[in-house]
């Protein structure tokens, strides 16, 4: 998210294939058939990373996430339109404070009473982490603009003596939560509809420490009832949610299934849905199949794949380097051949639907194998051996690795290649360019639909060792989007231009090499209702969230 700061494709390809992230993708949902016919049952093509919003990064893991939690702010079931969620609120003149006021009677799914000081506490909490958590929280700088923020974070060291929080986090009164900005945020509201935004039970958390994992609380439409980590999650109506609609089906995920054994259990009816961007060998067999076509469907997605560089060290440091790399991939027949021609060819960081792309950008890098061996040459390249590092859970990131490979080796560039087939084991390594990488396949979907999404959180120097992979940087780069960034809604149009100046230097500064977009896809059986109108299938191809069970409901077939 961001999406926000983490999310990547690669997390679970073939079912959700996620939102997710990079190698990320969201699985595919499924059901048993006609004897349990409220279940919906789908599966991953990798793991389920975790349930705590402190430790968020995937899509893969926001789908049980935003069935257990809910968040301050949310979208419309529809659309990117942001709405209440646990809160209604209001905004100061100055743009810089947000008076939230919690709906009455909210629980927990456990009975406990949702307080003020439970929002204050996850806020606090996902903002550093604390010792029942696994670790610092890698979305925590999604928050960095609350007032306290420096101080509570403190570099990651202890906070100071005797401190609690962030001092711009604060209770007026009972049911009403302030919090205070440093700045103007026009996307603020965006990044409290985040996974990483949602609330915790605090009692809960400090109860089970190590172990909150699997007896994570929320007060969403579900409640967690078993998960054996690495094999199956289940999920349960939440009767006590405000969001419960009677009717919810039971929800069971599967983990590591591959992209042709979730297509065989579709084929026969165990599988409700898969959800994409489906492999490239699936999408082929759909158009081999009158029945699978019917029950295709596909949406434009705000998302990015690209090859990021390693710049803290030479040869990427160079920019003669980078460009040669964009000059020597063969982008359109990486479209064919990896997306089937579902999407189209990238040319910048922002996606068109952002507002902040620049249509001026054409193609700034066409394929020029001759231009590419001259700059190499002007580099100074005389053959030294790259490593070229990827996800390997999907045969498309495999086949894509391969083709660049060989398109690299075309023009006198060694690179070998070294794949990760676990997605929780590849962004450590990509995010850590101190390791011995030098390119990276890498990807990101919107965590929300605004440029600082992308811009910030993937080039900026905050983003460096997280989601900036390979820790690329420019002076006056930083200082359009710390502009833009600052501005509040309404100097949209300013913001808007300091981005698209700011996206003309990534491009001239080879700051990638650019790929494609992403797009979304799914296969979604008749019997999984309510389904056939465009309006409908936002509850499988929402353009932010991932599939939305609590409006699903599964007939008898």
């Amino acid at each position: 998210m961001a999406n926000p700061l983490w999310r990547r494709w690669t997390t679970a390809a073939a079912g959700v294939a996620a939102l997710a992230m990079t190698a990320a993708g969201c699985g595919a949902a499924t059901t048993t058939g006609a004897n349990t016919p409220q279940v919906l049952h789908f599966s991953f093509s990798s793991n389920i990373e975790t349930l705590d919003p402190t430790q968020w990064t995937d899509v893969t893991s926001m789908v049980p996430m935003q069935e257990i939690y809910d968040t301050l702010v949310e979208y419309n079931p529809y659309s990117t339109r942001l709405q209440p969620g646990l809160a209604s609120w209001t905004v100061s003149p100055d743009g810089k404070t947000y008076t939230f006021t919690l709906k009455k009677d909210i629980k927990f799914s456990n009975g406990d009473p949702v307080t003020a000081q439970d929002v204050i506490y996850s806020l606090n909490r996902v903002t550093r982490g604390d010792a029942n958590s696994s670790g610092a929280a890698p979305y925590g700088f999604a928050y960095s603009d609350i007032v306290g923020y420096n101080h509570w974070f403190n570099g990651g060291n202890p906070p100071p003596a005797g401190m609690t929080g962030m001092s711009g986090l604060t209770s007026p009164r009972p049911g009403v939560v302030r919090i205070k900005l440093k700045t103007p945020q026009a996307f603020f509201l965006n990044e409290m509809a985040l996974m990483s935004a949602a609330i915790v039970d605090p009692r809960v958390v400090k109860e089970y420490g190590q172990n909150y994992q699997t007896h994570a609380v929320g007060t969403g439409p579900y409640k967690l009832a078993s998960w054996n980590r690495g094999h199956q999650m289940v999920l349960l109506p939440n009767t006590t949610s405000w969001r419960y609609r009677k009717g919810e089906p039971k929800v069971v995920m599967d983990e590591n299934v591959s992209s042709s054994l979730a297509l065989l259990r579709y084929q026969q009816g165990d599988y409700a849905f898969l959800f994409g961007p489906l492999p490239s060998e699936i999408y082929a067999k759909v158009l081999a199949s009158s029945q699978l076509k019917s029950q295709y469907h596909n949406v434009v997605e705000n998302g990015v794949v690209y090859l990021a560089f390693n710049t803290t060290k030479a040869p990427f440091n160079n920019v003669l380097m980078r460009q040669a790399v964009n000059y020597a991939i063969n982008k359109q027949l990486i479209l064919k051949n990896i997306t089937n021609d579902r999407t189209n060819m990238m040319t910048q960081p922002l996606p068109p639907g952002i507002a902040g792309y620049n249509p001026s950008i054409k193609d700034p890098y066409p394929y020029n194998p001759t231009k590419a061996r001259q700059l190499l040459q002007q580099a100074g390249y005389h053959g030294q051996q790259l490593t070229f590092i990827y996800p390997s859970n999907e045969s498309d990131h495999v086949r894509t690795a391969e083709i660049i490979q060989t398109e690299l080796a075309a023009v006198g560039m060694k690179v070998s290649l070294v794949g990760t087939s676990q997605i929780g084991n590849y962004w450590p390594l990509e995010d850590n360019p101190k390791g011995s990488w030098n390119i990276a396949w890498t990807d990101w979907f919107q965590d929300y639909p605004d440029a600082q999404d992308f811009l910030f959180n993937l080039l900026s120097r905050q983003a460096f060792g997280a989601t900036n992979v390979g820790d690329w940087t420019d002076p006056q780069f930083q200082r359009l989007i710390t502009e833009a960034d600052a501005l509040p809604a309404s100097q949209q149009a300013q913001r808007v231009a300091d981005y698209r100046q700011a996206e003309q230097i990534a491009v001239q500064k080879a700051a990638w090499a650019f790929l494609y977009n992403y797009w979304n896809d799914a296969l979604v059986q008749p019997w999984v209702q309510p389904q056939g109108t465009h309006r409908d299938l936002m509850y499988y191809l929402h353009p932010v969230k991932t599939p939305q069970f609590e409006f699903m409901r599964v007939a008898a077939h």
